[in-house]
């Protein structure tokens, strides 16, 4: 943060989310195969939740400051269960191994969040459950070309899904922004398109 005159230069993120319409066979099967591999991967970091007290904390003139003991979940995150994990995923798989990557990432965002708002009291000690039909595409997995305003997604080594944003009703609003990982549906594609610039902030305390 750089400060000048008194004001505050920063950067301001800026996200907007489009869809493109496509259909294709292999994007169902593709969505079925993750949602079940998510859901599997949420049962095995499930099955591997560590339960730990956490006790209230005491103030200097010996009074509770926060509520009773409760227990508190903590996910597996060491480097021989995520090995672990991957592993397990990896068998039968019919996609590039990225794929998997991806399940496990978008897996650890899912309990993170349930997480949350289990310590916040708004969710249960219940595994989450997959409902929406999705697949998160790794930046990885994507090949774009920015000129041809395209996107190549990688599902198998030499078997790939096309796209193009282009002569689309938004392409004029994101001219010069950059593409997030994706998100594919049965029925379209949502693309994240991401920029940045400099504001100044007034009387920041």
């Amino acid at each position: 943060m750089l400060r000048v005159q008194g004001d505050s230069l920063k950067t301001l993120e800026l996200v907007r989310a489009y869809s493109v319409p496509f259909r294709d066979a292999r994007i169902s099967e593709l969505i079925t195969w993750y949602a079940n591999t998510l859901q599997r991967a949420i049962g095995i970091i499930w099955d591997n939740i560590e339960w730990r007290y956490r006790f209230p904390k005491i103030s200097k003139n010996k009074k509770v400051r926060i509520g009773l003991k409760i227990k508190v979940p903590t996910l597996p995150k060491s480097n021989g269960f995520k090995k672990m994990l991957r592993s397990e995923l990896m068998k039968n798989n019919p996609y590039a191994s990225h794929w998997v990557d991806a399940v496990i990432r978008t897996a650890y965002s899912i309990m993170g969040s349930w997480r949350k708002k289990y310590l916040k009291g708004k969710a249960r000690k219940i595994k989450p459950k997959i409902r929406r039909r999705f697949a998160r595409c790794k930046i990885t997995l994507m090949k774009i070309d920015y000129e041809a305003k395209a996107i190549r997604i990688t599902l198998r080594p030499w078997e790939y899904l096309v796209f193009s944003w282009k002569a689309t009703w938004f392409e004029h609003r994101v001219r010069g922004w950059y593409v997030g990982e994706v998100i594919i549906k049965d029925d379209r594609i949502v693309i994240p398109f991401k920029s940045s610039k400099e504001i100044y902030v007034n009387k920041v305390i």
